[in-house]
């Protein structure tokens, strides 16, 4: 009764267990909980799902399907292995254990290796000043970090363990890697201004802190590779990121800089062009389009990212161009090739058909007494711009087609 043990551990937080013990061995556990010590041994109970092949086959020595975890470490590293565990862990589900998982989390681990290679091997200009499009993807990296880290967060209160690795791996390897780094990556041979980089290395410190849990080795390690660090500032005693609200209009901002880049992409492909030939690109005149154009470095973004000379207004859609629909407004790249009318109409009949059925899914909900009624205003208010999108979608996609 006076151990100090027993007055630290008791009650305890979590009980992690099976779920095939929960009449055997846990409901007991509470009953003389109560009955010894006059209160619940723990607050929450997390139920793991059994493990099983990926044929959905329990583990058994007599099938001989379980792995030897000693050596599946030695082929993918202990990080590899733990991710492959987690990713494959939904909360209460059957695990379905298969090695391509540890060998993602492998090639996941190298990624991010690369990624301090080439953060290392960045030559810095120190009398460079921050350019405006690199100053606007760190907002915007900021910003969608807050907002990553609020989920996470919110996953590990509800035991979602395996969503939030989910929802950090695609983060990183989306967010970082393939949008953030090409944002604020100088060209060839060139150097980088200080303060750029010097953030860089901040943000992808963080994001070690926010994968440490998960990938305990490759964090710390990078971590102390990234500089210089005094003895025992350490990844692992690093302080995690605690609930703030993010800029959801900034967020948004760059998310449509990424909607235009990414369909200036397909474009080239479709077309057979290279990926680096200077295309010209305009957008028809609206309010929103010069709100944009506006955004202290938004229309360097595009520019530099989707290899553009140009990003200008016009007062109409320009002959012998493709066009297409960002948000709300419609965008035309110039081509010196000749235009598959009947490919570009039959592909703009399947975005009105998109349209016309999300427009509906919207006014279903607004004709919805029930909804209307008990939902909360800033619900309602979304709803509402959904449907003012929508109907302007709609009108220019129609209005494309009838050119056509």
């Amino acid at each position: 009764p006076d151990s100090k043990d027993f007055a630290y551990y008791y009650p305890t937080s979590v009980l992690v267990t099976g779920w095939d013990i929960i009449f055997l061995w846990v409901a007991r556990m509470a009953m003389a909980g109560f009955e010894w010590k006059h209160e619940r041994p723990f607050k929450d109970v997390y139920f793991t799902g059994m493990v099983r092949d990926k044929q959905r086959r329990k583990m058994s020595k007599s099938l001989g399907n379980s792995p030897d975890a000693l050596k599946l470490i030695e082929e993918f590293g202990a990080d590899g292995v733990r991710f492959g565990m987690l990713y494959c862990s939904p909360a209460g589900g059957d695990l379905l254990f298969d090695e391509k998982l540890c060998e993602q989390g492998r090639n996941f681990c190298n990624k991010l290796w690369n990624v301090l290679r080439l953060i290392k091997g960045l030559e810095i200009d120190k009398q460079a000043t921050q350019s405006e499009a690199n100053a606007l993807a760190v907002q915007w990296f900021e910003e969608k970090m807050k907002k990553t880290a609020n989920q996470i967060i919110a996953d590990f209160k509800t035991f979602r363990l395996s969503e939030a690795l989910m929802n950090l791996y695609n983060f990183i390897w989306d967010d970082y890697c393939s949008w953030f780094l090409e944002m604020i990556k100088p060209e060839f041979g060139k150097p980088i201004d200080a303060n750029t980089l010097r953030q860089t290395i901040s943000i992808f410190e963080r994001l070690m802190t926010l994968l440490h849990p998960f990938m305990p080795f490759i964090t710390e390690e990078l971590w102390q590779q990234l500089k210089k660090r005094a003895k025992g500032k350490d990844c692992i005693v690093s302080k995690y990121p605690k609930k703030r609200k993010p800029n959801e209009a900034l967020i948004a901002t760059v998310e449509s800089a990424k909607d235009i880049i990414s369909k200036v992409r397909e474009v080239r492909n479709s077309k057979g062009m290279k990926m680096r030939d200077e295309l010209s690109l305009s957008v028809i005149s609206t309010y929103n389009a010069s709100q944009l154009l506006n955004q202290k470095g938004w229309k360097d973004l595009i520019v530099k990212l989707a290899f553009l000379s140009e990003l200008m207004v016009a007062q109409e859609e320009a002959k012998n161009s493709v066009g297409f629909i960002s948000g709300t407004d419609k965008y035309f790249v110039v081509l010196e090739q000749s235009i598959d009318i009947e490919a570009e109409r039959e592909k703009l009949t399947k975005e009105l058909e998109h349209a016309k059925g999300f427009l509906k899914s919207v006014h279903a909900k607004l004709n919805n007494e029930r909804f209307v009624a008990s939902a909360p205003a800033s619900i309602l208010e979304n709803e509402r711009k959904k449907k003012a999108d929508g109907e302007a979608r709609i009108k220019i996609l129609e209005e494309s087609i009838a050119k056509l």
